[in-house]
């Protein structure tokens, strides 16, 4: 039996390269490569990197889909069904909307692949695969080897990704993680994820849970079991961890050299309407940063803008907060309502999504804004954004925010990283803005049409 696995990319520009940030090892391919049988024969295409080759033999397509991606994913399947390979669809679009991703899959897989996986690839050995895979509430996170020797000579993002957990306790009001774990978190086993580091060869890490800090005493076991192994590594944390000097101290014992963090906003009403009230509860962000920064960690901020108290002088604000405090890097994005989530249903009950569903609108672009917000026309808050990456990623504040020589240039190799992610931040601000969704290597425009047909769009 041979399996064709392909992770499939959010779209192109014409005439430009693929986002060089965003070609990290795609883990969840790794980590299906190593439930295949021996005797199954496994090809893996990245379709952020190369082509597809739709002729080359192959009895069955597995897709993992996302959001941004689905619109590629289900023109990717429509390519493979048409020459009557079946296909199957994973991942967290495919969860929060099975109804939808099944039209274009002969399978979908809902919640975790590894409850289901063996009986997905004896049915489809048969020639009797079920319409649909529940592995949700079945998780088992215990003995995960992740197959890397998938991604061959591939030239991806100098960083090694392993996971911890799945999911995170928070109840966010923008997060489709929260609504597929439902607030909700598991772990693997500490030493297995030291074990998965020792075995990938690696001395550079980014752990990819999506808040590795929800469950403090985990992740305190997490660092004690990795601390003998001298890595680097870096990963997602909520800032309610500032108060707790005993972790911040474990973490960069262990070899943690900076967060990323969700500060999404320094309105308090923002925040409260965003289920993140507790961002500010016992601590200001300043003295948060001061925690992080006294412990040698880096920090990675997050900004996001659209909500209702969001305007012209917030975005400046935050821009000149972001500088102030010397973030090592910072993103300023604008809401995206993901389907599943309570955000994109209110938005949908007030009539305020600006075309339904948005994702696949062959014309869409990436950084385009789906919703009306409520002070900034859906233009000045795209060109809100645009502003503020150029603001904080312009000469001026790469010089200001280096002379930080706590976390951001405390030793020649931060100062290394420091200039090579913000020089590639600062250059990659207009090739990120403007691919367009589900566009690939040999797409065109006028070859998404039939999915629009399909569902009814056109």
């Amino acid at each position: 039996m041979h399996v064709t696995l392909i992770y499939p990319s959010v779209g192109r520009k014409a005439g430009k390269p693929y986002v060089r940030a965003w070609q990290m090892q795609p883990l969840s391919m790794a980590v299906l490569a190593s439930l295949m049988p021996r005797e199954v024969e496994v090809t893996f295409f990245d379709d952020r990197m190369e082509s597809i080759d739709y002729d080359a033999p192959t009895d069955l397509v597995v897709l993992s889909v996302e959001t941004f991606t689905a619109l590629r994913a289900y023109r990717i399947a429509a390519a493979f069904r048409a020459r009557g390979v079946p296909v199957i669809m994973g991942g967290y679009h495919v969860t929060l909307l099975p109804s939808e991703a099944s039209q274009f899959a002969d399978a979908i897989v809902l919640g975790d692949a590894e409850p289901v996986w063996t009986q997905v690839l004896e049915d489809a050995r048969r020639g009797t695969l079920q319409p649909q895979y529940d592995g949700r509430g079945k998780r088992v996170l215990s003995d995960i080897r992740p197959d890397r020797s998938i991604f061959g000579r591939r030239r991806y993002q100098n960083i090694t990704l392993v996971e911890y957990a799945r999911g995170c306790n928070f109840r966010c009001d923008f997060c489709s993680i929260t609504s597929f774990h439902k607030a909700s978190q598991s772990h693997r086993p500490a030493q297995d994820v030291a074990r998965d580091m020792e075995e990938s060869g690696s001395r550079r890490f980014f752990i990819v849970d999506d808040n590795i800090v929800s469950d403090p005493s985990k992740a305190r076991q997490l660092c004690r079991e990795i601390t003998p192994l001298g890595i680097n590594w870096v990963g997602q944390a909520s800032i309610h961890i500032a108060e707790d000097d005993e972790l911040l101290e474990l973490m960069a014992k262990s070899g943690c050299r900076g967060v990323l963090i969700g500060m999404e906003s320094i309105n308090q009403d923002n925040l409260a309407a965003m289920g993140k009230a507790w961002n500010t509860a016992r601590m200001s962000y300043a003295q948060s940063l001061q925690q992080f920064r006294k412990h040698g960690l880096a920090v990675y901020g997050t900004f996001v803008f659209g909500y209702d108290q969001d305007n012209w002088d917030v975005i400046k604000q935050s821009v000149a907060f972001a500088r102030e405090h010397k973030l090592f890097l910072a993103a300023f994005n604008h809401l995206v309502p993901f389907p599943g989530t309570p955000l994109y249903r209110r938005l949908q009950e007030q009539g305020k999504l600006l075309g339904d569903p948005w994702w696949l609108n062959p014309l869409g672009r990436v950084g385009d804004v789906v919703f009306r917000p409520a002070q900034l026309s859906p233009t000045e808050l795209q060109e809100g954004c645009l502003w503020a990456r150029r603001q904080f990623y312009n000469w001026r504040s790469m010089f200001e925010r280096v002379r930080d020589t706590q976390a951001n240039a405390r030793n020649t190799t931060m100062l290394g990283v420091y200039l090579g992610l913000n020089l590639g931040s600062h250059f990659d601000i207009d090739l990120r803005q403007g691919l367009q969704l589900g566009i690939g290597t040999e797409s065109t425009v006028a070859g998404n049409e039939p999915i629009r047909n399909q569902l009814g769009l056109a």
